[in-house]
């Protein structure tokens, strides 16, 4: 940082010497709401979380933060902080693909020993950590579980019965994304309505 006559501030050098962020540099909180799509993009059907984490970009308002990631478990832990809501995006593997649906978890420590997807393995081990330490953990946290033929064949492209799942996918995530922000909307006009009472 430079003032007009081109030198540079004393705030610039205390921040230089102590190796605090200035004040321009601090970040930006993280937006409330995650989607996250988990994968990898080279193993055929694993993708499919990614896919649709892509259709989602840009569909919702500021609030909402849509990304992919091949990364699981104890990794994840930092997306996870100072959010509110977060919706994982993952595959698993059927023992019927035929009889197979769509699934929605909430997750928390108790259903991660049955849950179907790899993914998120450890994470309700890391929900009860940030639980118990105060960090910011999400009041909630779901998971749509999409079907899948096969996730470890090496290909940029899916299964076409997979690939025939995504419109599906892309609607249910968007019906979980918009009840989030239509419940986030309404305890603001309650804390609005409060602040104003005399």
């Amino acid at each position: 940082m430079k003032d007009p006559s081109g030198c540079v501030c004393e705030a610039t050098r205390d921040c230089e010497k102590t190796g605090l962020r200035s004040p321009e540099e601090t970040p930006s909180p993280p937006a409330p709401i995650l989607v996250l799509g988990l994968g990898n993009d080279l193993l055929k059907d694993d993708a499919v979380g990614i896919r649709v984490a892509e259709r989602l970009a840009g569909v919702f308002p500021n609030d909402v933060e849509v990304q992919s990631t091949a990364l699981f478990g104890l990794a994840l832990l930092d997306e996870l902080v100072d959010r509110h809501r977060v919706l994982l995006l993952d595959s698993y593997v059927p023992e019927d693909f035929g009889l197979s649906k769509i699934q929605e978890i909430r997750l928390d420590a108790r259903v991660e020993a049955g849950a179907p997807c790899p993914h998120f393995v450890g994470l309700g081990k890391i929900l009860e950590i940030m639980r118990a330490l105060e960090i910011g953990f999400p009041r909630e946290v779901r998971v749509l579980a999409i079907p899948v033929l096969d996730p470890i064949t090496f290909s940029s492209e899916m299964s076409s019965q997979v690939q025939a799942q995504l419109g599906a996918a892309v609607q249910h995530a968007s019906r979980i994304v918009w009840e989030w922000i239509a419940e986030a909307k309404k305890g603001h006009g309650r804390d609005t309505q409060g602040s104003g009472r005399t």
